[in-house]
């Protein structure tokens, strides 16, 4: 049979017809099926760049992070991941070799930790390392940093080349009774939860 009913008319046409000859009637999809085909497509498009794009910020996240899962250090314990290796390598919790003129408020003391980083990125050439980056804690309330201490003591700051390290200090003041004393280090400025600690005291 080669003929079907338009559905407009329901006269006789044939059956391949795109548009019924005696009333114009259009065979198809409607339009509002054809407008929400599209509507389907687009959000599934934009789902599946969604998630594309989670993954793969969860993938560079995740390269911030500790090899070994770690995040919290002590003293000679080194924090690795994708692009740098910090180790502290020495403390001092009660440091004393500053001007007497420069000293610490009374109740106060100044502690003291040195640092070794080293760019271990073979894609990257100018990893970027300061002292500013670090940030201690004394019994979960934030410390002021210390400036005056002598000159025999090299500020964390430079910028390296694969396998090249830095080695710096960086100086706080905190109270003389304080219990617990941390250092904290945030390897992607961009994600809050990949911070690791050092352990002073």
């Amino acid at each position: 049979m080669n003929t079907k009913k338009c559905k407009y008319c329901q006269e006789e046409i044939a059956k391949k017809a795109k548009r019924c000859p005696k009333c114009g009637g259009k065979f198809g999809l409607p339009t509002i099926v054809k407008i929400l085909i599209i509507i389907v497509i687009i959000f599934g498009v934009i789902i599946g760049c969604a998630s594309s794009c989670s993954n793969a910020i969860d993938e560079a996240s995740n390269s911030y992070k500790d090899t070994n899962g770690k995040t919290t250090f002590k003293i000679n314990e080194s924090f690795q991941n994708s692009y740098e290796k910090i180790t502290m390598t020495e403390v001092n919790t009660n440091f004393t070799d500053y001007s007497k003129y420069l000293g610490p408020a009374d109740g106060n003391k100044i502690i003291m930790a040195k640092f070794e980083v080293e760019n271990i990125n073979k894609d990257d050439d100018s990893l970027y390392v300061s002292s500013l980056e670090f940030d201690a804690y004394y019994d979960g309330v934030a410390a002021e940093s210390f400036w005056s201490a002598g000159d025999n003591y090299k500020d964390l700051s430079a910028t390296l080349g694969y396998g090249k390290k830095a080695i710096g200090y960086v100086f706080y003041e905190v109270p003389i009774n304080a219990k617990s004393i941390t250092i904290e280090y945030n390897p992607n400025f961009w994600v809050d939860g990949n911070k690791i600690e050092f352990i002073i005291q």
